[in-house]
């Protein structure tokens, strides 16, 4: 018997990975354009007011949420390049 082409599977898993970078890669666009919006509405307050410290609290935590998506991004590719979702596709 012989083996089955793995051509398409690796078309497949390029498809995969060029999809799960685009989505990182987005996600941390808008996680900083929207730090970069509230920083910006920041501006136009008094530093020392309780609304311009909540903002940088929420910026801060804005900016914080990127580093899980590349954690996960690198999760995910090792996922695609294992094969997991394709033998799991089996069942």
């Amino acid at each position: 018997m012989k083996p089955k082409n793995t051509e398409p599977q690796t078309e497949r898993q390029r498809a995969l990975r060029r999809g799960a970078v685009r989505s990182a890669v987005f996600h941390t666009a808008v996680q900083l354009v929207s730090a970069a919006v509230v920083l910006w509405v920041r501006a136009g307050l008094d530093p020392a007011g309780f609304l311009a410290k909540l903002l940088l609290v929420i910026i801060v935590l804005d900016i914080g949420g990127i580093l899980p998506v590349w954690i996960s991004l690198k999760a995910r590719l090792k996922e695609i390049e294992g094969g997991e979702e394709d033998a799991a596709a089996q069942y």
